[in-house]
C-alpha cells in the first residue's frame, strides 16, 4: 500500500515481497529481478501510544494514523502468506530496529529461491541458482505498514467501518472496513492486532464484497530481541556477480513532450519518469505516471513506437490487478493498477497526444 518501492513495480500499493503475474502481454520494468507488480513486505515497528488509537476516541484518522506508526518502530519476525484465487505464496521475514536503522531479511519459502537483504536504504536481491546479487536503494514500506497518504486523503474516498474481531496468527485482532465511497476503487478489510497496533491481515474486495485478495500473517512474533545471525544472507555471496541497479528511471514531465492524462476523481499524480519496460528480450524506454487516491495506485505506461496492439482497447484482469491497452497515434498505452476494469479503462481513454511546447 505504499509507494516507492525497490522495484519501482506498476502497482505501488504493494504488500508482500512475492512475484505476482501479470496480465499476459503486459509489459515488465527492468528492475530487481526484472518482475512487475511485486507484493513487497515492509517492516513492523511500533510507537508506545500506537496501540491506543486502535482504542480511544481519537478518531478514525487516529486510528490509521495509528496503524501506520505501528508498523515503522519495532522489530519482528514471522510468517506472511500471499492468497489470490488458487495462487498462493509464502514468505519468511524478520525486521531488526537498532541504533535507529531497520535492517530487513525476506527468504521466499516456495516458487524460485530467493532472498531480500535490506539494510537502510539498500536493498540487495539474492538468486542463488544464478549466483547473482542485485543491488538498489529504495524504502521498502508496504504491509504491514498501511498507506503512505495521509489519514485524511484516505477517508476523503473511504469509509472506515469498525466491527468485531477475527483471529489471525493465534490472536484476537479488530476487524476494520474501508468501505469505498464510489465505484472507482477497491475495497479493503484490516484485522489489527490491539496490543501492538500492528497489521496481521488486509484482504481486497470487489464491489460485491467477494475477495480478490488477501495477505497474512500465519505466525508472528513481535517487539523480542533479534539475533544479528537472522539478518545475515542464507549463502555466501563470494564469487557471485554483482549488479547495482541506478538511474533506472528519470525524472520528467508528460507535457513537456506532448502527453496529458486526466485522471479519476480522488486520483492524484506522484510521480511522472522516463524508465525501461522489459517485452520478451526487448527492452524499451517508456513515459510512466503514476497516481493514487491514498491507498489504490495506478500507473500510466506510454510506449512511443510500440508494437500496435489488434483491438481498439484490451482489458486484462488477474485478481485486483487490471491492464488497459489502446493505442494513441503511434504510442501503446497501457494501465496497470489495483482499480476496477472501469476506472483503468477511465485512465487510458483521457491519454492524449498534443504537439510538444516549443
Amino acid at each position: 500500500m505504499a509507494p516507492g518501492v525497490p522495484w519501482e513495480p506498476f502497482v505501488l500499493r504493494s504488500r508482500v515481497r512475492f512475484a505476482v503475474r501479470l496480465p499476459a502481454g503486459v509489459p515488465r520494468v527492468a528492475a530487481c529481478g526484472g518482475l512487475a507488480a511485486l507484493m513487497l513486505l515492509g517492516l513492523p515497528c511500533a510507537r508506545a501510544d500506537g496501540p491506543a488509537g486502535l482504542r480511544d476516541a481519537h478518531g478514525d484518522a487516529a486510528l490509521l494514523q495509528s496503524i501506520q506508526e505501528a508498523a515503522l518502530h519495532q522489530s519482528f519476525s514471522g510468517t506472511i502468506v500471499y492468497r489470490r484465487g488458487d495462487e498462493m505464496h509464502a514468505s519468511r521475514v524478520v525486521q531488526s530496529l537498532s541504533g535507529g536503522e531497520s535492517r530487513e531479511r525476506v527468504l521466499t519459502l516456495d516458487g524460485q529461491l530467493r532472498e531480500f537483504i535490506r539494510q537502510g536504504e539498500e536493498v540487495q536481491c539474492l538468486y542463488p541458482q544464478l549466483h547473482r546479487v542485485v543491488i538498489e536503494h529504495g524504502g521498502m514500506r508496504s504491509f504491514p505498514a498501511f498507506a503512505a497518504a495521509e489519514p485524511a486523503d484516505v477517508l476523503a474516498h473511504y469509509q472506515l467501518e469498525r466491527g468485531g474481531q477475527e483471529r489471525v496468527a493465534q490472536r484476537m485482532c479488530d476487524v476494520i472496513s474501508l468501505v469505498p465511497r464510489d465505484k472507482m476503487r477497491y475495497g479493503y478489510k484490516l484485522c489489527v492486532d490491539p496490543a501492538s497496533g500492528l497489521l496481521f491481515k488486509a484482504q481486497t474486495l470487489d464491489e460485491r464484497g467477494e475477495l480478490l485478495e488477501q495477505v497474512a500473517f500465519t505466525d508472528v512474533r513481535i517487539g523480542e530481541p533479534i539475533d544479528p545471525a537472522q539478518l545475515r544472507p542464507s549463502w555466501s555471496t563470494a564469487g557471485w556477480q554483482i549488479e547495482r541497479r541506478t538511474g533506472e528511471s528519470q525524472a520528467t514531465e508528460l507535457s513537456q513532450q506532448g502527453w496529458s492524462v486526466t485522471p479519476p476523481s480522488g486520483f492524484r499524480r506522484l510521480v511522472e519518469v522516463m524508465r525501461k519496460l522489459i517485452r520478451g528480450t526487448e527492452q524499451r524506454p517508456a513515459l510512466q505516471a503514476v497516481y493514487s487516491d491514498g491507498l489504490a495506485t495506478v500507473s500510466v505506461f506510454i510506449e512511443p513506437g510500440a508494437p500496435p496492439i489488434d483491438d481498439a482497447v484490451q482489458t486484462q484482469q488477474r485478481g485486483p490487478i487490471t491492464a488497459v491497452s489502446r493505442q494513441v497515434g503511434d504510442a501503446r498505452v497501457t494501465v496497470v493498477g489495483e482499480v476496477p476494469p472501469s476506472t483503468a479503462r477511465s485512465f487510458a481513454e483521457s491519454v492524449v497526444h498534443n504537439a510538444p511546447p516549443h
